[in-house]
């Protein structure tokens, strides 16, 4: 019998770092995954639906995310003394034992400016478990508890300053979110599974589709997708089962697509309309009645 084990882990503090100068750490290239990106559009509906406003994708704090769920991932346990908040001793940064080493001189909440050069402070809530993932589950994990439910909702020692930056990284059963006070000055965030540039914009979440054309990077129609889809359903619940059973089949683009009313299941989806059409063809010896759907 395989049992789900979990743990979790919270940073709580209150002081900010003065200062908006950011040298950036963040190597070209990076972007992140359409799971850490979802578990970002839910922390926001979930701040949406108690009349909160979103909080600003950092690309500099989901690098750090990313880069510690790598750490934990490959590391973890550090010591008998060392939560999750450590960092090990095989990376480049300063190795950190959590809560052992933590003074005013050296604060795990200034790991994200170490790490990538984040302009402030910033705090971080972590969750492992050795099941198959399921980010709903996280979150009201963490809603469950008034430490972690506190940061994500601004409430109690939180209400007084907004979060005005979050990032996120997943690996192999870790989930890490960060939440910063200060403006992440690299406000553009790539999802690698797209090429979907994802920015803030006065509050707003702006997205950019963009494609490779002969070595440059270029941009194409705002928020437009080319999706093909292979089913339709009357209720959002057979969708959303639907989805979880294709990516668990390794379909790991599947989404539902809602628009005018109706509830569709998209088994992929391409930023142009060609890479669409080549890959209808193969899909269609898999889905007979597969078709291209845009908006």
């Amino acid at each position: 019998m395989k049992f789900k084990l979990i743990f979790f882990s919270l940073l709580l503090g209150l002081s900010v770092l003065n200062g908006t100068s950011q040298n950036s750490k963040v190597p070209d290239g990076f972007c992140i995954s359409q799971l850490e990106y979802s578990l970002f559009q839910m922390i926001n509906q979930h701040r949406e639906r108690i009349s909160l406003p979103p909080i600003p994708l950092s690309n500099s704090l989901c690098y750090v995310a990313k880069t510690h769920a790598k750490d934990l991932s490959e590391n973890y346990p550090f010591g008998d003394d060392c939560k999750m908040l450590s960092w090990s001793s095989k990376g480049n940064w300063k190795p950190f034992c959590y809560p052992a080493e933590q003074n005013k001189k050296n604060d795990i909440k200034d790991k994200a400016k170490e790490i990538s050069g984040y302009p402030g402070k910033a705090w971080e809530i972590t969750y492992w478990e050795n099941t198959q993932l399921d980010l709903n589950f996280v979150l009201e994990f963490w809603l469950g508890i008034p430490y972690t439910a506190n940061m994500i909702n601004s409430a109690q020692n939180w209400a007084a300053t907004p979060w005005k930056s979050i990032g996120v990284g997943i690996q192999d059963g870790y989930v890490l979110v960060w939440f910063g006070q200060k403006e992440d000055i690299q406000p553009v965030t790539v999802i690698c599974e797209t090429g979907e540039q994802i920015q803030h914009v006065a509050g707003t979440i702006e997205t950019r589709q963009v494609i490779q054309v002969e070595e440059s990077r270029i941009v194409i129609s705002e928020n437009k997708a080319f999706y093909i889809i292979i089913g339709s359903f009357n209720r959002k619940s057979d969708a959303d089962s639907a989805v979880k059973g294709y990516k668990e089949m390794g379909y790991s683009n599947a989404v539902i697509v809602e628009e005018q009313g109706k509830i569709r299941v998209a088994i992929d989806r391409f930023i142009s309309e060609k890479e669409a059409g080549t890959a209808l063809t193969e899909y269609r010896k898999k889905f007979q009645g597969a078709w291209i759907f845009s908006k």
